[in-house]
């Protein structure tokens, strides 16, 4: 062979070296860019993925605190609530108590007012009488054997008594039929001073006297030559004469 011929032999058989040796180079350095890349994606999604996951750490902290507070909150009204209801308890117990020992005290003595009372109203003026009936009515024939409870017991005497009082505290004028000592009956008008005692007079002045509460009931006497004063002080009363002094005759106890 010429020397010709061996250079370009070898010459070709070194750049086919090189050749093959440069494109093994470029395969990795593609396969290192490669993986490099992928890396950095991983390592982006990560970053990203963290992030995300930061956010949603910081915002169930938020609200985590925020519902601890709120339960922190209901734990102390809570607890002042029961507080409250131990003090309410207490203090519903005490008046319990007391309404107890009080009733204990009115049912121990009730007897006894609702006789009082039987007795009192027998010395009641007849228009109170007459507005009371119903509450009279209602008073048990038999204190010691009754259906009533003890509050419509103690209802009735407050009633009677606070009816009593208030025509006590009034002048009260009537028109009523009336007996004289002969037996006679008479149309008069009457003016109650309170439960204390009372005039009447008949239309023309010709009878007339006073009234007053007696054992039995009230008593009427009549008292002679006393017509034209008391009649006087009945017109005055109800305005058929001009207000003026008027002397009439009085019963003292």
């Amino acid at each position: 062979m010429k020397p010709k011929s061996l250079l370009s032999l070898a010459l070709g058989a070194c750049l086919s070296t090189l050749s093959l040796s440069g494109q093994t180079d470029l395969e990795s350095t593609r396969d290192v860019l490669d993986q490099w890349v992928q890396t950095r994606q991983i390592t982006s999604k990560e970053k990203s993925d963290w992030r995300l996951e930061q956010a949603i750490l910081t915002d169930t902290k938020k609200l985590l605190s925020s519902e601890l507070t709120r339960l922190d909150a209901s734990l102390e009204e809570l607890k002042s609530s029961a507080t409250a209801a131990d003090e309410d308890r207490a203090e519903l117990t005490a008046t319990k108590e007391a309404i107890a020992e009080a009733s204990a005290v009115v049912e121990g003595s009730i007897v006894e007012l609702e006789t009082q009372i039987k007795a009192i109203v027998k010395t009641l003026p007849t228009p109170l009488v007459e507005k009371i009936k119903p509450l009279i009515r209602r008073l048990p024939d038999d204190s010691s054997n009754t259906k009533l409870s003890l509050g419509e017991r103690v209802q009735n005497i407050v009633g009677i008594l606070s009816q009593a009082d208030k025509f006590n505290g009034t002048i009260t004028q009537t028109s009523e039929s009336r007996e004289l000592d002969s037996g006679k009956v008479v149309e008069v008008r009457t003016l109650y001073w309170g439960l204390a005692m009372a005039y009447y007079v008949d239309a023309k002045g010709e009878y007339a006297g006073i009234g007053f509460p007696g054992k039995d009931g009230w008593e009427w006497p009549q008292i002679e030559d006393a017509g034209p004063q008391i009649k006087k002080l009945l017109d005055v009363y109800e305005g058929s004469e001009e207000i003026q002094f008027v002397e009439v005759p009085a019963r003292i106890n």
